[in-house]
């Protein structure tokens, strides 16, 4: 096995040796650009069949075979660094004091999944159904699920293990052959284990299996950890490398695309040539006929991508001074990201172990001695605390169906579009039927993880964190300058909607009630951030405004939805008045989920490639 996976990755690293002039050399059948989930899903699906020529085109370097991406206990080491990171930001928020938000994403071969932090749960059943019935036929909670299964290999937890940290599961929720492993991490925190009991005193219950389809409760989930060999299981070590030796495949690292060259007919666009930047040069490869071009460049780039070839509305390409190729006007529009904040507790034993202690550089180095030989200890640690609540446990029932009509209320009465007025709709309905469907994530952060002060030396934090999961505010994404190395105008307009604020302020009062409920009371010294001094809603407001930010979980800037309602794609995922361009990340989603991305996208992308293969219609 050793000396397999040596050849492998020398395999690896010869074949990015491959220069432009090889790659223009050749002719494709599908030209993938980007190299994250989605895309290098579709690359190993599309090359199955030995007679398809496929070209992945990805931006960043590869980081095969790098520790900081393999060990899961560095997730979010690599975040905020230009190696791994394309580090956007956005514009400054008019409803957050004016701050400008970091927006990290994967830069790098397998995209996010390699700088994530692992957390693999699904949405519910109805949230899938939701989107079809927006305009979506062939888009159903019940058939995504399929695929969502065919991406996975769930490795169950040891038995003793499983019962001593109130672990479950159940068999037929999860896939047995996919590329992407799955399993429990093998760390589990002493001060997170009062998690499931501490939510039973609150009268939150607890939910045997996360990805079953059940959504509202309390759950221990499994993380992106491959269960033999205990290192991150990603799209890169999932997807790619087990088919790099393909030579129908061939991935260009460094590879920046900046437009889609295309014709215009009378009756349609077609694709004819991918202009990237390799190296300061820029080159194109041709699109030949039959040929389609894929853009899997996530929610921020797809949209700054099809603008700079020409797509989108055109007062917007106008004053880029950009030739219209498809009046697209949804492009970039609709754009919805999730928040979230953390309130950090120092807790009252240091001798607990938690990230807190990697900062000692002696401790980590004998945390990483340990990890090859015992697969055990804090570096095989994975998020595994969650609870997804509907608004009326947050606010009790009172508060919450004043919330609820208030908001109907001002979406009836407001000049908005039929099609938000509908996407809202879906979380009005959500919210009144709060069994159903989750509406705010809970979670616990074995560690410091708030910015509002910094952590003493020596001692030991647990953060609980709170996160929006259907925020009523809703942004836009579009190309600020016609360079293509220019970061896109990015402009989540949070808060915009009072109700998103409102409910954040009831969340952090509830996580506060939670640190002092059940176990957590007995383990808690003191509350660090925001502190004992926060506590009116004006100063709740002014802290999570000023240290909340993105769950990096951003949909609908190239939404799936009838071309009338504002859609970019039709439910095949083909670019409206295109004949040979396609979308498939996660822009397409038009309204939220309450799940962590990686399950539901790798089923998208699963299901998408049958679609393209003609192996199923929609």
């Amino acid at each position: 096995m050793a000396l397999r996976r040596f050849l492998l990755a020398l395999y690896v690293q010869t074949a990015f040796a491959i220069t432009p002039a090889d790659v223009l050399s050749r002719s494709y059948d599908y030209l993938i650009v980007g190299g994250g989930l989605a895309g290098l899903t579709l690359a190993n699906r599309l090359t199955e069949d030995s007679h398809s020529q496929v070209l992945v085109l990805e931006a960043g370097e590869a980081h095969l075979n790098d520790p900081l991406v393999d060990i899961p206990g560095f997730l979010g080491a690599t975040v905020g660094n230009a190696s791994y990171d394309w580090l956007f930001t956005t514009v400054p928020q008019a409803h957050a004091n004016n701050k400008s938000f970091a927006w990290n994403r994967g830069k790098m071969l397998g995209g996010s999944t390699g700088i994530s932090f692992m957390a693999f749960t699904r949405p519910a059943e109805n949230e899938i159904d939701a989107i079809g019935a927006l305009g979506n036929p062939g888009w159903t909670g019940e058939n995504l699920f399929k695929y969502m299964r065919k991406a996975e290999t769930f490795t169950p937890p040891d038995p003793a293990y499983a019962a001593a940290n109130n672990l479950k599961f159940i068999p037929r929720a999860h896939g047995t052959t996919g590329p992407v492993h799955d399993s429990f991490s093998r760390f589990i925190c002493d001060a997170q284990k009062p998690w499931l009991t501490a939510f039973e005193t609150l009268g939150v219950h607890k939910i045997e299996d996360s990805l079953a389809g059940e959504d509202v409760g309390a759950f221990m989930a499994p993380s992106t950890i491959d269960g033999v060999s205990v290192t991150r299981s990603y799209a890169a070590s999932a997807y790619y490398v087990p088919v790099s030796n393909r030579s129908n495949l061939v991935v260009l690292i460094g590879a920046e695309a900046t437009r889609i060259v295309s014709l215009k007919t009378d009756e349609t666009v077609e694709a004819t040539a991918v202009e990237f930047l390799l190296d300061g040069e820029m080159h194109a490869v041709s699109v030949k006929s039959g040929a389609e071009v894929i853009l899997s460049t996530g929610t921020i780039k797809t949209p700054q991508i099809l603008e700079l070839s020409g797509i989108g509305d055109p007062q917007i390409l106008s004053t880029l001074n950009i030739d219209v190729q498809v009046d697209l006007p949804g492009v970039g529009e609709g754009m919805i990201d999730q928040f979230f904040f953390g309130v950090s507790f120092e807790l009252k034993n240091d001798s607990i172990v938690t990230l807190d202690d990697l900062r000692d550089p002696a401790f980590l180095a004998e945390a990483l001695g340990g990890i090859v030989p015992n697969k055990t200890g804090i570096m095989t640690l994975g998020v595994t605390a969650f609870a997804l609540v509907p608004l009326h446990t947050i606010v009790g029932d009172a508060r919450a169906e004043s919330l609820i009509d208030a908001q109907a209320r001002k979406i009836a009465a407001g000049n908005f579009s039929d099609t938000q007025k509908q996407k809202w709709d879906v979380i009005i309905q959500g919210l009144r039927e709060p069994m159903k469907r989750g509406y705010i994530e809970l979670t616990a952060f074995t560690g410091f993880f708030t910015t509002a002060s910094t952590p003493v030396e020596g001692k030991k934090y647990m953060t609980l964190t709170g996160h929006l999961r259907f925020p009523f505010s809703t942004g836009s994404i579009h190309a600020a300058s016609a360079d293509p190395t220019a970061q896109p105008a990015i402009d989540p307009h949070y808060f915009e909607q009072d109700i998103d604020l409102e409910v954040m302020v009831d969340v952090l009062k509830y996580l506060r009630r939670l640190g002092s409920t059940g176990g957590f009371k007995d383990l808690f010294a003191s509350e660090t951030d925001p502190g004992a001094a926060v506590q009116t809603d004006d100063e709740i407001m002014q802290y999570i405004k000023n240290h909340g930010g993105t769950e990096y979980h951003t949909v609908g800037s190239a939404a799936m939805l009838p071309r009338e309602k504002g859609g970019v794609v039709s439910p095949e995922l083909k670019v409206y008045g295109t004949s040979n361009i396609r979308v498939v990340d996660y822009s397409i989603l038009p309204i939220q989920t309450s799940a962590h991305p990686m399950s539901a996208l790798y089923g998208i992308a699963e299901k998408a490639a049958d679609i393209i293969r003609g192996i199923i219609t929609v």
